[in-house]
C-alpha cells in the first residue's frame, strides 16, 4: 500500500457537481482508499499561454489516498473515471469538466511515456498547493520539502469555495 496525493480540478458546467462525481468515483475503486478530501479552492484558468480570465473559472481540490495499485496502474484508473464522467481531451490545459492528476505517490520518483512522479508542475500551481495545504499543513513533496513554504507564495491566488 501507498499514500498518494491527487489533483482534481473543473471549469465546466456544473463544477462542484463534477468534483463530487469524481471523489465518488474514485472512492469506489477497487484498491483505493480516501483518507483526505482538501476545502475546494476557485481560481483562474491556466492555459498554454498562461492564466486566462476569459476561461471560466475551475474549482480545485487535493485528495489523500492509499492504494494498492501500481503508479500506471493508478493512472489508467483515473483516467477511466475522466473517461465515464465524458471528459473530452480537446487540447492540452483546456476546458474540462473534470481532471484528476496524480500529484505524489509516496515519496518515490516515477518516470514513464504518460506519466511524471510527482508531478512536475506542483510548485507552480497555486491551486494545487494552497489546498494541499488547507488539507495536511505538516505535508511535505518528495524532493522539495514543506508544502507551507509554497502555500505562504501562493495563498492570495486562490479564494475558497
Amino acid at each position: 500500500m501507498a499514500k498518494a496525493v491527487l489533483a482534481l480540478g473543473s471549469n465546466l458546467g456544473n463544477r462542484r457537481q463534477w468534483l463530487v462525481k469524481a471523489l465518488a468515483a474514485v472512492k469506489l475503486t477497487k484498491g483505493i482508499e480516501l483518507l483526505q478530501i482538501s476545502p475546494i479552492v476557485e481560481s483562474k484558468a491556466l492555459t498554454l499561454a498562461g492564466f486566462d480570465s476569459t476561461k471560466p473559472k475551475f474549482l480545485n481540490c487535493v485528495v489523500e489516498i492509499e492504494t494498492s495499485l501500481k503508479p500506471e496502474q493508478l493512472l489508467k484508473a483515473l483516467q477511466a473515471i475522466e473517461q465515464n464522467l465524458g471528459r473530452k481531451k480537446l487540447e492540452r490545459w483546456g476546458d474540462r469538466n473534470i481532471d484528476i492528476d496524480i500529484l505524489t505517490y509516496g515519496s518515490i520518483s516515477f518516470r514513464s511515456a504518460d506519466l511524471v512522479i510527482p508531478h512536475p508542475e506542483i510548485t507552480n500551481r497555486a491551486f494545487v498547493i494552497v489546498p494541499w495545504y488547507l488539507m495536511d499543513q505538516k505535508a511535505e513533496l518528495p524532493g522539495y520539502g514543506s508544502i507551507a513554504k509554497l502555500a505562504g507564495i501562493f495563498a492570495d491566488q486562490v479564494k475558497l469555495k
